[in-house]
């Protein structure tokens, strides 16, 4: 059969969302403390005509049938323009994904690139094994990984640590961190661009934010480390988008305290 693949119109939503919902669904088994509300389309379309107002996309039909789709938004990251594809922005239903993802994106960065975007994202959830395969074949690497564990407690907290939530008094302190994460993160092999930015203004507006507590934790009565919590009905993915998530979107631990071990995850 042939394969054609055009521009995304309104027209096909419902049946991306299907192939959005199945794809979650075959994640499901594998993660089981995944939320089930996304393995119905009907729980997986709003967030697709969100995103059909970000940006162009496409679609692959076979004989007139949907069997593959991508969308994405174009904005600022880093300092350069970049289109970020979600993983409720994309799905196969042929098991050809890897060539259909292929021809897809080919024509898709096409539009990008002729917009004056070079930079590329894409999250693809974790078993998803040929479009995985597909991205690496065009050159992608890996930026980010989202793990997922339940509430049960860690490890109690060693001697002399003690974690705390952070309040305008620690601004010093967390502007200090965060300039190491950054500088960390410019380094090799990560080459993260380390941009001047307004990182006092940043942290200033994450510390009087409730939805996104930062905490701090120190060793001794010393800073060495910091991590950001965030519950959100709408995340960047699926897995972070359930009012039972808790997100961790942020976090930096000073090198010679790595070793130390405690509930709020600082290794």
């Amino acid at each position: 059969m042939t394969i054609e693949i055009v521009g995304f119109d309104d027209d096909r939503l419902e049946a991306a969302a299907s192939l959005v919902a199945a794809r979650y669904g075959t994640e499901l088994v594998q993660k089981p403390l995944l939320s089930r509300r996304y393995q119905h389309a009907a729980e997986t379309i709003p967030f697709l005509h969100d995103l059909r107002n970000e940006g162009p996309g496409v679609a692959a039909l076979e004989d007139g049938r949907l069997i593959g789709f991508i969308l994405g938004m174009v904005s600022m990251f880093k300092g350069v323009y970049t289109a970020y594809v979600p993983d409720f922005g994309h799905g196969t239903g042929t098991l050809n994904s890897r060539n259909v993802y292929r021809d897809m994106y080919a024509q898709l960065a096409a539009r990008w690139v002729g917009s004056g975007c070079f930079t590329h994202n894409i999250s693809i959830m974790a078993h998803h094994r040929q479009a995985i395969d597909a991205f690496h074949s065009l050159g992608f690497g890996m930026i980010n990984i989202d793990a997922l564990r339940d509430f049960s407690p860690g490890p109690d907290l060693p001697p002399k640590i003690e974690v705390r939530r952070a309040g305008r008094r620690d601004l010093e302190v967390l502007m200090s961190l965060e300039t190491k994460l950054k500088r960390h993160l410019a380094s090799s092999p990560i080459f993260i661009p380390s941009l001047p930015n307004p990182v006092q203004r940043s942290v200033e507006e994450q510390l009087l934010d409730s939805d996104q507590p930062i905490w701090i934790a120190s060793h001794e009565g010393a800073p060495v480390g910091f991590i950001v919590t965030e519950y959100t009905d709408r995340g960047p993915v699926l897995a972070r988008s359930d009012g039972g998530v808790l997100s961790l979107v942020g976090a930096f631990v000073e090198p010679d305290a790595r070793s130390l071990r405690g509930r709020f995850g600082f290794t």
